[in-house]
């Protein structure tokens, strides 16, 4: 059955470094993953992405161009996440886990009984659709409990209220840092700024509490340079996103627009 990439890369202490996908475009994953990338983080809270074969497509292009794949689901649905899981998603990330009861919930989801309740299924991405001439249930079904990576989402502030009974319930792949969901319920309208006070603190908490429970973070870098990224390893954060490809094309759009449009209208405006 397929590695997962990214609890290999956990598993030996190294950091992955990967990029967020907002288009949809299995191009865009496969120029990510030939640029020597560990990962994608497909994004569908906040895109048209569903839970198709438009997502599957995703995670096989990611694969195929050697990555792994993260998921970010709409919200903590019992079927969203089973399936994402199925696909052949590396790490499902679940928005908005504000308590114990929803972590345990995304939990239980991609695990099999005793541990969750995933229901089989073979004939699935993930058990490579049953056709590995060597294929066993059994050692696929202990392969998802225990490799499947579940990471909530800490951008509510309940979450921070509740972060002892959270971190502690069993089978955390990871906790995933959202600044600016957390800033906009703290009522600050900012985006990505981990320098405010409010925020600051609160991750600074995050920071002290997983590394006591060796509770791998993942979180984007922001600002996306080698300075902060520094900064987030030296505080567990061992799974990194470098923006994503809707942003990362915008900063082209307007360096562009600025050093070449811009001044060649100009020019010959001027002649």
């Amino acid at each position: 059955m397929r590695e997962n990439k990214i609890k290999k890369i956990l598993d030996e202490g190294k950091l992955a470094v990967g990029m967020g996908i907002f288009t949809g475009s299995p191009i865009v994953v496969q120029m990510i993953g030939y640029s020597g990338f560990d990962f994608v983080f497909i994004d569908m809270e906040h895109t048209p992405v569903t839970i198709d074969r438009e997502l599957q497509a995703l995670i096989i292009a990611a694969n195929e161009s050697g990555m792994g794949t993260c998921v970010r689901v709409k919200y903590n649905d019992e079927v969203l996440i089973r399936t994402t899981a199925e696909f052949g998603a590396d790490a499902v990330v679940v928005p908005h886990c504000r308590t114990a009861e929803d972590a345990k919930k995304m939990i239980q989801a991609v695990r099999f009984p005793p541990y969750g309740v995933r229901g089989s299924a073979t004939d699935c991405r993930s058990a490579g659709y049953g056709c590995y001439p060597d294929f066993d249930f059994g050692q696929y079904v202990e392969k998802c409990n225990h490799e499947t990576l579940v990471i909530p989402l800490a951008e509510d502030p309940e979450f921070f209220d509740n972060i002892d009974e959270i971190l502690n319930v069993e089978g955390l792949g990871g906790v995933q840092l959202g600044p600016s969901d957390l800033a906009l319920g703290l009522g600050i309208k900012e985006t990505y700024n981990f320098d405010n006070p409010q925020v600051k603190s609160r991750f600074e908490l995050l920071f002290k509490k997983a590394k006591e429970k060796s509770i791998p973070l993942m979180g984007p870098i922001a600002p996306p340079n080698l300075e902060r990224a520094i900064e987030m390893a030296e505080n567990g954060v061992r799974v990194m996103t470098l923006r994503n490809d809707v942003t990362n094309f915008k900063m082209l759009l307007s360096g562009l627009r600025k050093d070449v449009y811009v001044p060649l209208k100009q020019h010959f405006e001027t002649v």
